[in-house]
């Protein structure tokens, strides 16, 4: 299993169509890659871009920008409104193959690995070590965690840790949800450095329901 046609559908419906910069990347990269910042930028490569929410915020610390994604229809879009970045937005799925030859400093995602199975998001992190520079960095947010409400609601899929949702819930529709707690975290970046990781706790108290909604924030560096 790897990229979910759900999402093509949901970008050909126009759903999903996040395009403010993440503040969390914002915040992680400026704060763990300064160096690179300092520098004038570096090779960035962004595992599920989506919309593009995160493009203007690299281009702006003068990054060099590539991207993998498994919507034709929201490649397509991306390459009308960045002529620039025809060549460096690919349609692939980042758990199957990584379509560059060079290697970058720092690779991010945001929520998209994490909807996939274990099996797949092990073999999509070996090939991002594979393609980091020594002391690059990985950066990965919203990572939902098992301390989601959400998780009780889903179907086992291919591990414990993969769900599906088909009545209640989010996730409806989307395929494949993986959800973490720490130490299954730690064990998927065990090749790495784990230098920042943190679970974001929201507890919604109108309506008074008690759903929470959690999610992992981490950042890695390779050895």
């Amino acid at each position: 299993m790897g990229f979910d046609q759900n999402w093509e559908k949901s970008y050909a419906n126009n759903t999903q169509l996040s395009i403010w910069p993440w503040s969390d990347i914002v915040s992680l990269v400026n704060r763990y890659c300064k160096s690179l910042i300092m520098r004038g930028g570096g090779r960035v490569l962004e595992l599920g871009c989506g919309a593009g929410a995160n493009i203007p915020f690299f281009q702006s610390i003068g990054m060099d920008y590539y991207a993998i994604e498994g919507s034709p229809t929201i490649v397509r879009s991306l390459h009308d409104r960045y002529p620039e970045l025809a060549d460096k937005i690919n349609i692939g799925d980042f758990t199957k193959e990584l379509p560059f030859t060079s290697s970058f400093d720092l690779v991010i995602d945001r929520a998209s690995l994490t909807h996939n199975t274990t099996a797949s998001i092990r073999k999509a992190l070996d090939m991002t070590f594979n393609i980091i520079n020594d002391d690059g960095v990985f950066i990965g947010s919203d990572w939902f965690s098992n301390s989601y409400t959400d998780f009780q609601w889903g179907e086992q899929s291919d591990d414990e840790f993969t769900k599906t949702f088909n009545t209640k819930g989010y996730f409806v529709g989307l395929g494949n949800v993986h959800f973490s707690d720490e130490l299954h975290l730690r064990d998927l970046f065990s090749k790495f450095d784990v230098i920042f990781m943190e679970e974001k706790l929201y507890i919604r108290h109108e309506p008074k329901d008690n759903h929470q909604l959690a999610s992992w924030n981490i950042v890695a560096r390779k050895r």
